[in-house]
């Protein structure tokens, strides 16, 4: 929601849920307020919301709070995980001949026009049960008479084009989050997702030319991006997260899930955790013995994260891999995921 110059965005995660206000000065946003509440319960499995009611009283919270200070909060940009993404290129050609003057509005009619055409692959794909909205496209290259151009603005030529990569969610993943919004009183404003607004902040365009995988690993999710010859080549996203080291946690030591989570915390601070599991029983256990445990869960992560990485870069390794979310913080992660090699 727009506050004079005031933004109000909300990243809505598995593990929690985060509220911002970013104020604009001379193009730029900087953050001036932060909220973090995490779900009081599992109500958001792998990036879908399960129970709309638990996430709306988080979002309300958040809402409630930040209008203390900044008065009434109304409109919302969401930040989704991509749980079920679809991505799809596509390209949309248009005649210029004799109409040189191509606007920043043309550029943008262009581009929606490639994105309909994305739109509409996504809907034909056969054994395809669900219905898809666009979250988020990113231009691949623009073309002016076949050749590669970096902007079509005021060109002259016969031909102007432009190819995208566009990325869909279900439609149920989006209706929940909409749904959970309206409880809290509030209208979504606009959307994108997770890696989207990662890669927009960590990776600027003039490091795009290098072939660079962003991970954003969180609770139920780990969304990747991938940059190569200055712009994203690609989206994805595995079903796969710190909720699977969590879980590894729980079974090896016999913890329920909070205190599983907890006992995973701990490990990155401290030597030695002491835990309390299911039958009353208290231990205390060494770091490195906890991780060697959990060593299975992480390797898992790993490889699961590697091979989506090497099929989305077509089957070689990137020249560096970025790790972010707090799915990145599980021990040992960075190395196992080194070890992952194209086949």
């Amino acid at each position: 929601m727009h506050v004079n110059n005031k933004l109000f965005a909300l990243d809505i995660g598995t593990r929690s849920v985060v509220g911002i206000i970013l104020e604009e000065s001379d193009g730029y946003y900087e953050a001036v307020d932060i909220i973090v509440r995490e779900h009081k319960e599992r109500s958001m499995l792998d990036g879908q919301i399960h129970d709309v009611l638990s996430v709306s009283e988080i979002i309300t919270e958040i809402k409630e709070a930040l209008e203390v200070t900044h008065g009434p909060l109304t409109k919302v940009c969401v930040a989704a995980a991509g749980r079920a993404l679809k991505t799809e290129q596509s390209k949309a050609v248009v005649d210029i001949s004799g109409n040189p003057m191509f606007s920043k509005q043309d550029i943008l009619h262009l581009e929606l026009s490639a994105v309909q055409l994305a739109q509409a692959a996504v809907a034909g794909e056969k054994n395809n049960e669900h219905h898809y909205y666009c979250v988020g496209y990113s231009v691949l290259y623009y073309q002016l008479d076949g050749e590669e151009i970096g902007s079509l603005i005021d060109q002259r030529g016969n031909e102007a084009s432009v190819e995208i990569i566009a990325t869909f969610l279900p439609k149920v993943v989006v209706e929940s989050l909409l749904s959970a919004l309206d409880r809290a009183g509030l209208e979504m404003d606009a959307l994108t997702l997770e890696p989207i607004a990662a890669i927009n902040v960590l990776i600027p365009a003039s490091m795009r030319r290098l072939n660079v995988a962003l991970v954003d690993i969180g609770a139920g999710t780990s969304d990747i991006a991938l940059t190569d010859s200055g712009t994203v080549i690609a989206y994805g996203m595995v079903p796969v997260a710190g909720d699977e080291i969590t879980e590894a946690v729980s079974d090896e030591f016999l913890l329920d899930f909070p205190l599983a989570e907890k006992a995973k915390r701990d490990l990155l601070e401290n030597q030695s955790i002491s835990i309390t599991d299911i039958l009353g029983f208290e231990t205390v256990i060494s770091k490195d013995e906890a991780v060697e445990r959990i060593a299975p869960a992480i390797d898992r992560l790993a490889e699961t994260i590697g091979e989506e990485i090497l099929r989305l870069n077509g089957n070689k390794s990137p020249k560096a891999v970025m790790l972010v979310g707090g799915g990145s913080l599980t021990p040992d992660l960075p190395e196992a995921c080194h070890k992952v090699e194209p086949a």
